[in-house]
């Protein structure tokens, strides 16, 4: 038989102000290609369908529409992540079916699938969804008062009940899979910028995996082996580098052949994960270099751009040299910045700046990197007026003094009640 193995789409998810749908409709793309390519028995997602509980709607009709393409060439098992929502989960579950013959299944708790129709043989798939810390209990034993014991304890306890259930469903000469989204001790997280659920206090432990002929996993970003040696199987990694620090990953669908001969583990590189992520730290005319005639079109670009004095209009020269870049982010590292030196004169050194003062120096330094223009004047009054500075010596009072005005007349009112009853 042929397995496909993907992982982590984290369908919605952003790069700062930039939705990263159009690059995971790419990748998409490809992983269609690749499974049109292959033609496997069977797919496994193994986690984290969805960036959040609650995905936009496009988020949302996107991935059930792969789901469903995938499910036309193979039978597709999805297990929950931690970024995913069980309810949401269920609800798609029940409405693509209930039949045992249905193409497309998700998973929200640990259990034991059986697809007796896809090989000679039964193929059954262990199935653990993300756990968090707390609930680990709830599975690891009937009892739960009398489980004692760590996180890792708790996944070896789920492992060895469900592998358990498995060997008896496949029998001598079934065949034997593990799907899950767990962290497990050992593996590489990589330089991801984004916050993950790895750590002792998630970590679970490779021994008894090798009962599986094949180890689906999904919750670390970067591909990679199973950690250990002993198991067969793969971290499929995340479908597109979803922030800088995963900008150099490899991104690839994991295809496993099964047969008499053993198992053959096969990565395959996806054709496209969309924009690059593309990272300049240099000089403005390094930066044309790069950028001149188009070259930084096509990528999301995080750029730092030294100078000795500062640089009007950086991103409106980016943008004219390559108009088809996604600016992420620019910084204008400037060696020679005016700074405000500090004087212990005591009054020889004059009054303190006011705000009007300090707000059109950052303005001018900062804000719009030295320039100076015609509508400094109107941003200066804007703000003076914000302050409540002109043609008045108080701050502004938002209503405040209409509101005391108010209070005052009232107490007044309520004095002169009382003193009209005592009289």
């Amino acid at each position: 038989m042929k397995l496909l193995h993907t992982s982590d789409w984290h369908l919605g998810a952003r790069l700062g102000r930039h939705d990263r749908m159009p690059d995971q409709r790419d990748a998409l793309h490809g992983l269609l290609e690749i499974a049109q390519d292959v033609r496997p028995d069977l797919i496994l997602h193994t986690g984290d369908l969805f960036d959040a509980f609650r995905p936009p709607y496009p988020a949302l009709r996107l991935g059930v529409r792969a789901l469903n393409r995938l499910a036309e060439i193979a039978p597709t098992l999805v297990v929950r992540g931690n970024h995913d929502s069980s309810e949401l989960f269920q609800v798609i579950d029940e409405l693509v079916g209930t039949g045992s013959s249905r193409r497309l299944r998700l998973v929200v708790e640990p259990t034991v699938e059986e697809y007796p129709e896809i090989a000679s043989e039964p193929v059954v798939v262990a199935c653990v969804p993300f756990i968090p810390a707390g609930a680990v209990v709830d599975y690891a034993s009937d009892e739960h008062t009398r489980f004692e014991g760590n996180y890792a304890d708790g996944i070896r306890a789920v492992n060895s009940r469900l592998f358990a259930e498995a060997e008896k469903r496949a029998g001598r000469r079934g065949i034997v899979l593990y799907a899950a989204h767990l962290h497990l001790h050992g593996a590489k997280p990589g330089n991801s910028e984004r916050r993950l659920t790895v750590g002792e206090d998630y970590a679970a432990h490779p021994e008894g995996l090798q009962r599986a002929l094949y180890s689906a996993f999904g919750h670390i970003h970067d591909p990679q082996l199973l950690p250990g040696g002993a198991a067969t199987g793969r971290y499929a990694g995340s479908l597109v580098p979803l922030d800088f620090g995963e900008a150099t990953q490899a991104k690839e669908a994991v295809v496993v052949r099964i047969d008499d001969d053993g198992v053959k583990v096969d990565p395959h590189r996806l054709p496209t994960t969309g924009r690059p992520l593309t990272q300049f730290s240099g000089t403005l005319d390094e930066l044309e270099d790069q950028a001149q005639d188009g070259g930084l079109d096509g990528v999301i670009l995080k750029a730092r751009v030294v100078s000795e004095e500062p640089i009007p209009h950086l991103a409106d020269q980016l943008a004219e040299w390559s108009p088809g870049c996604t600016l992420f982010n620019v910084v204008n590292d400037v060696a020679n910045r005016r700074a405000t030196p500090i004087s212990d004169d005591g009054d020889d050194a004059g009054p303190e700046p006011g705000m009007e003062e300090l707000f059109m120096e950052w303005r001018a330094a900062a804000a719009t990197a030295g320039q100076r223009n015609a509508a400094d004047e109107t941003v200066r009054a804007l703000f003076a007026q914000a302050l409540g500075t002109v043609g008045q010596d108080a701050h502004p009072s938002f209503g405040a003094e209409h509101l005391a005005t108010r209070a005052e007349e009232t107490l007044t009112s309520l004095a002169t009640k009382r003193r009209a009853a005592r009289d």
